[in-house]
């Protein structure tokens, strides 16, 4: 178990209540990746699981894990699972994200993910370079090395600490996708990347089809409405036909909308070298 460097009083806390039952260590200046990769490395066992601190696992957790192992796959989990009476963001970015059957997959979010340690070794473990992104870097890595990842709900971990308003769902988001550029060393593009340059390009366009092309006021407001909605609509409708499963548009389209501009202002901070530090408190892995 490992403080991140917290200091609200977490690492004595761990230390009082865990000493006997489990290693209780303190890093510094540690990236999330860096940060599971040095539980992985004092780890003895066959398997390796990572759990974020804000998640409660369900009783028969491990054991259903390993019979994924044992049978399927190399690595498992599933998307987080909502909290009883979630907030609306939460709630919206689940039911657009959130797969109906279990089934190999190409990606597995590492806060709810466990897989084998031969296989974890064999790929290098995560990049601990990158800020953030590292697990989706992790299982493309897995993937293109031939191993299976399979989601499996009955692996199930509710997600307590998930965004309650939009500012949350921005910070995070940016924080999150400030390894987009490290991903590029595993594959030459990823649809995140792409989807929120389109955004960007189609967005500067609307501005000057408004302002700049002699067109009636009508006819650069429609223009404007299309151009501006163009990508985050186009998602919503993509996320559906993945998933089987379309919704009401209205919240997921504001939902992207404010998630393409995070990943955009992410780049930014990345490009000039500003802040890259979690949005959220240090604390404990």
């Amino acid at each position: 178990m490992f403080d991140n460097g917290s200091d609200d009083g977490s690492y004595e806390i761990l230390l009082n209540e865990y000493a006997g039952r489990a290693r209780v260590q303190q890093l510094h200046d540690v990236t999330v990746a860096g940060l599971r990769n040095r539980g992985a490395a004092l780890a003895e066992g066959e398997f390796l699981s990572f759990i974020d601190s804000d998640c409660i696992m369900d009783p028969a957790y491990f054991e259903q894990a390993l019979q994924v192992l044992r049978e399927r796959a190399d690595a498992t989990g599933s998307k987080h699972a909502l909290p009883e009476a979630p907030h609306w963001i939460e709630k919206t970015w689940h039911e657009i994200h959130a797969r109906r059957r279990d089934g190999l997959v190409n990606y597995i979010n590492s806060g709810n993910f466990v897989i084998k340690r031969l296989a974890f070794l064999a790929v290098g473990g995560f990049d601990g370079s990158l800020i953030g992104t590292e697990d989706v870097e992790l299982c493309l890595r897995l993937s293109q090395a031939g191993f299976r990842i399979y989601e499996a709900h009955a692996v199930r971990a509710v997600h307590l600490g998930a965004d309650k308003s939009l500012l949350d769902f921005f910070r995070k988001t940016a924080w999150r996708g400030l390894g987009v550029f490290g991903l590029l060393r595993s594959t030459w593009i990823t649809m995140p990347l792409v989807a929120t340059l389109a955004h960007l390009l189609l967005c500067l366009c609307a501005m000057v089809n408004l302002f700049v092309t002699p067109a009636t006021l009508f006819t650069r407001l429609v223009v404007f409405i299309v151009l501006f909605n163009l990508v985050p609509v186009g998602t919503v409708m993509y996320r559906g036909w993945k998933i089987w499963h379309f919704h009401v548009p209205l919240k997921p389209i504001l939902l992207y909308h404010v998630y393409f501009l995070a990943r955009f202002y992410g780049m930014c901070k990345l490009t000039f070298a500003l802040d890259t530090s979690s949005p959220r408190a240090r604390g404990k892995q």
